[in-house]
């Protein structure tokens, strides 16, 4: 055979595959074949139920909660013993007096980050400004002015299970001319339970 056979040949080979696939350019293309028609009632979609808010409402008069708080189901189990062991604490603390015009609160806010339930370990934390808080300025090195800082903080630690008391810790953090921007922290109480 010579080559213009052979090239002929192959050619047709080839173009009797592309029809076999249905890839030529000529041909109709075959409808698919409608499915059966089932007779099936459509479900309708449960309604979408939006969890409401509820605002958390504190167990003690000594504190209040963070405005970002808002959500009682984002916040750790405010048990009787917890409670009982943040007024221990807060109670020798001088706190600074009620102050509008200083915007200071005179009471603890508890301003722990936002939990989800079930969690291993439940954390609490409330703040409150100290006397003295932004009563005067002081010049760092750098000759910025810094207001002075006085916080105290009591953290506490529950397990997420049985909700019983891990750890208690209680701080004041000050910043003053004395100890520079970094400021000093105080540990005025830590203890860990079993």
């Amino acid at each position: 055979m010579n080559k213009i056979t052979k090239g002929l040949l192959a050619g047709a080979v080839v173009v009797s595959l592309f029809a076999t696939m249905g890839c030529g350019g000529g041909d109709k293309k075959k409808e698919d074949p409608k499915p059966a028609t089932t007779t099936t009632q459509k479900q309708d979609k449960a309604p979408e139920v939006k969890q409401t808010k509820v605002k958390p409402v504190p167990k003690s008069s000594m504190y209040r909660y963070a405005l970002h708080l808002d959500d009682v189901n984002k916040l750790p189990p405010m048990t009787d013993e917890v409670i009982k062991e943040f007024e221990k604490q807060a109670k020798p603390i001088k706190i600074a007096e009620k102050d509008p015009k200083k915007h200071r609160a005179g009471i603890w806010t508890f301003n722990s980050a936002p939990q989800r339930k079930g969690a291993q370990v439940y954390t609490y934390r409330w703040t409150a400004e100290l006397d003295g808080h932004h009563d005067s300025q002081f010049e760092n090195d750098k000759g910025k002015k810094i207001n002075e800082q006085h916080f105290a903080h009591i953290e506490m630690t529950t397990d997420g299970k049985t909700e019983k008391l891990r750890s208690v810790r209680v701080v004041k953090y000050h910043v003053t001319k004395e100890t520079g921007e970094k400021g000093k922290l105080e540990e005025l109480h830590k203890q860990t339970f079993k």
